[in-house]
């Protein structure tokens, strides 16, 4: 092999490593920073309460229902914490998400946000082709505890619903339209076990 071979031979096995390593870093500028556990910072009173540590907790839950679906299921409580010490209380729900074939997510919802969600979910269980003038919509809403509903018209025309939860490791559940009507009268009860109790 002659030396202007060899040569345009080793430039051209650079130029293509050269190549590839700044199509990588182009796709990694992409990509969300991935979370980091000894950063983090709780979501919510509830979430605030629970982890702290050396310290006692008492924890109540009352079951409201379990919303058994094609691909899983989700679960509805309400949630209590308690200092023991000082006597801080905290309540909420709490809503686990438990796919068939991976790990649950749970995420806890603060008494003060539990309206809001209530109220986003009847204004997202009426959307239709009317919410906007473009063919195709996508609607969102997420708790600071990190749960999350989506509807999503898609270019076939069907409307997809899905909830999702998890800070690390996103879990996300597909309903129907009647399903989250039904989860959406799950986190009413459960608003209403906890006025019970106040």
């Amino acid at each position: 092999m002659s030396l202007s071979r060899s040569l345009s031979l080793a430039l051209l096995m650079i130029a293509t490593r050269f190549g590839s390593v700044r199509a990588q870093r182009r796709w990694d500028q992409r990509l969300p920073p991935p979370r980091d556990l000894q950063f983090y910072e709780p979501r919510n009173k509830l979430d605030e309460l629970e982890n702290q540590v050396e310290t006692v907790l008492v924890k109540g839950r009352t079951y409201v229902g379990t919303l058994r679906l094609q691909s899983g299921s989700v679960r509805v409580e309400a949630t209590e914490i308690r200092n023991a010490a000082n006597a801080t209380r905290v309540t909420g729900v709490g809503i686990t998400i438990n796919p068939e074939l991976t790990i649950e997510v749970r995420s806890l919802i603060d008494y003060e946000e539990i309206d809001r969600l209530v109220k986003a979910l009847d204004l997202m269980v009426k959307a239709d082709d009317s919410i906007t003038k473009l063919a195709h919509f996508e609607i969102r809403y997420r708790t600071r505890g990190d749960f999350e509903v989506m509807i999503v018209k898609q270019i076939s025309g069907s409307v997809v619903v899905a909830i999702e939860g998890g800070f690390f490791e996103r879990t996300r559940l597909f309903l129907t339209p009647d399903e989250l009507t039904k989860l959406r009268w799950l986190i009413a009860q459960a608003k209403e076990k906890l006025d019970e109790v106040k």
